[in-house]
């Protein structure tokens, strides 16, 4: 089938230009004037469709009062300025679509990162299209072949590269039970996995159609750009029909209209957020909107929820003490055998770590789960009971004043105590606790040098959260709250007039996350409900990522308003230089182009920041030609 719209907009120009451009150029007879009309007629239509589609959805096109001006030289017989104004305006539309092309380019692609056919293994190992892929389904991964769906690692471990998806071409070691996302690149050996869900909702699927969805939107700015520029134009015209009344020279009079007409403005705000959108995508970034991106220029609070946010999310081996004749490797052999039975949150650490050192499960017999307890079982013919003081209590193991006193120290700053008995003895505690990211105390740092207030909302105690601020250097920390307390801080705090970034793990934050100026979720837990309530989401899980993605916006909204600035000069300086007779209709058009090809330029800029940005993290060369070869 004949793509139209293709034929329109990208081989018709380039057919027009080809015909003004000969017919300008080498045929200076009278009967080329109709070849340079058919030339203006071509040039015009695909303008001509666009305005008639803004004014069915009740928009003002910019392109409106250009069609005007041309058709106007026409009726005049200016046929060869008019020709030579289209031939600008397709010179500049074709730069525009080439910076627009290289962003698509660069994101268009994502969803053919997967193979096209993957091995299942039912009855046979069978080969199947990856749209056939069904959730539950055994998917086999190739040495160095592609993840076709995102899944749950069934061999024992595996390495990754998530760079498609992450922006970081470093290799991520899986374990068995891992999620594994779609285009991920295995560098193990064989490697199995379950899929749980198919290619069109996949993770790398779901984020190519946020991108390109993103990439459709317009910024608030843009909004105001193009009021100002109709305003601009109502102000052009009045001034236009001034200078016709007091000179009665109608084409000077179109030099000055071509001179401020502000199409230019109509195209700023989207090529940049645009390009930015999609070059923060590469460094694992996801922006929903360029509202989100522009509002990111304005904040002046971030609120940071703590747990798996500014902590790693999920408990932690934090000390192992062994008493008696047990040592702590000792101790954690026998818990984490026991452990591997239990369904609670804490025993997953556990067994972690005694996988991780290699340690062998001894055989247990006579498995009890005592809820709300902790959990009983039996060795060497020898009753184990593992769990919290209430057991310990009810089962008459005695527990020291001293021990007492250090386990309520503990408790009172957060951790977890796990008792571990074994023949009615106490015979060691395990600490667990939720850890601090490494890296967050250096992002928190960094935000405050940024000129950021930072506030920190949890659900922990006075004392938890008052250790945690002064480990942090937080100033304000409120304690003790609800998910509907977080909710109702934020919006206590937009009352006061504060612009404000919420920060949290996407799934039990969602309402807060909706609630602020700019909600951003870390990682993509719970996909749907964190896209659905955040604005920006760091893919990646990095919390490094954040002075960056606010460093980011303001590059952009900078480069931006350095446009405006550009594009505003420029006009002005071509209507005095047309009032005062300098130039005339021809010099008009050529300086209103240079501006448009000024103005692309300086937005291009971007393109550079971004490499700089990616030098700044020590990216080699060799790994972000991989990244964009990827993406």
């Amino acid at each position: 089938m004949i793509n139209m719209k293709k034929i329109l907009y990208t081989f018709l120009p380039l057919i027009t230009i080809l015909i003004l451009a000969l017919s300008l150029s080498f045929f200076p007879i009278t009967w080329i004037n109709y070849l340079l009309i058919i030339g203006v007629a071509l040039g015009l239509l695909p303008l001509i469709l666009e305005i008639f589609s803004s004014f069915k959805a009740k928009k003002f096109d910019l392109g409106f009062p250009v069609v005007i001006t041309i058709l106007i030289l026409l009726f005049l017989g200016q046929i060869k300025i008019a020709a030579t104004f289209v031939l600008l305006i397709l010179f500049g539309k074709i730069f525009k679509e080439y910076i627009l092309w290289r962003v698509k380019e660069s994101v268009k692609n994502i969803s053919e990162s997967l193979p096209n056919t993957t091995f299942v293994k039912k009855e046979d190992i069978l080969e199947v299209n990856i749209s056939d892929i069904r959730k539950g389904d055994t998917v086999i991964i190739k040495v160095g072949g592609r993840a076709p769906v995102d899944g749950i690692l069934l061999t024992k471990e595996a390495s990754f590269d998530e760079s498609v998806i992450t922006g970081e071409s470093k290799p991520v070691k899986k374990k068995k039970g891992e999620k594994i996302i779609a285009g991920a690149i295995n560098l193990s050996d064989y490697v199995e996995m379950q899929a749980i869900d198919t290619s069109e909702n996949s993770t790398i699927a779901l984020v190519q159609r946020l991108v390109e969805e993103a990439q459709s939107k317009n910024a608030p700015l843009s909004y105001f750009t193009n009021r100002y520029a109709v305003i601009t134009s109502l102000i052009a015209l009045v001034l236009v029909m001034a200078m016709f009344f007091i000179r009665q020279d109608i084409l000077q009079s179109l030099a000055l209209w071509v001179a401020l007409v502000p199409v230019i403005f109509a195209i700023i705000v989207p090529v940049a957020t645009t390009i930015g959108i999609s070059l923060l995508a590469k460094r694992g970034i996801l922006v929903k909107n360029a509202e989100a991106l522009e509002n990111l220029t304005k904040v002046n609070t971030v609120v940071f929820d703590k747990t798996g946010t500014l902590t790693k999310g999920s408990p932690d081996i934090k000390e192992i003490i062994a008493f008696s004749s047990f040592d702590q490797k000792n101790l954690l052999q026998l818990t984490a055998s026991v452990e591997k039975y239990s369904e609670h949150h804490l025993a997953r650490p556990i067994i972690k770590k005694a996988k991780e050192e290699g340690l062998a499960f001894f055989p247990i017999e006579n498995i009890q789960i005592l809820k709300g307890k902790g959990i009983s079982a039996n060795y060497n013919k020898k009753k184990v009971l593992i769990g919290n003081s209430k057991l310990m209590k009810e089962c008459g193991i005695f527990i020291s004043d001293n021990i007492v006193t250090d386990v309520e120290k503990k408790e009172k700053s957060g951790d977890s105590i796990i008792f571990v008995a074994l023949d009615k003895k106490l015979i060691g505690v395990i600490v667990m606790a939720d850890l601090l990211r490494e890296e967050a105390k250096s992002v928190l740092e960094k935000l405050k040098k940024m000129g950021f207030k930072l506030v920190i909302l949890t659900g922990d105690n006075k004392i938890v959260a008052n250790n945690i601020a002064k480990e942090l250097g937080v100033i304000e920390i409120h304690s003790e709250l609800l998910p509907e307390d977080k909710i109702n801080f934020i919006k206590k705090v937009k009352r006061n007039g504060e612009k404000v970034i919420m920060v949290g793990d996407g799934i039990n934050d969602a309402p807060a996350l909706a609630e602020a100026n700019v909600g951003i979720a870390m990682g993509l837990k719970g996909v749907d409900i964190t896209l659905e309530s955040s604005q920006v989401v760091l893919i990646n899980n990095d919390l490094t990522m954040l002075p960056e993605i606010i460093t980011s916006s303001k590059n952009i909204f900078r480069i931006i308003k350095n446009d405006l600035v550009i594009a505003t000069t420029i006009h002005v300086f071509t209507a005095i230089l047309v009032i005062f007779n300098i130039i005339g209709i021809f010099g008009s058009t050529i300086f209103h182009q240079i501006s448009s090809t000024i103005v692309l330029l300086n937005t291009m800029r971007l393109f550079s920041i971004n490499r700089r940005e990616n030098l700044r993290r020590g990216l080699p060369d060799d790994e972000r030609k991989t990244l964009g070869s990827k993406l």
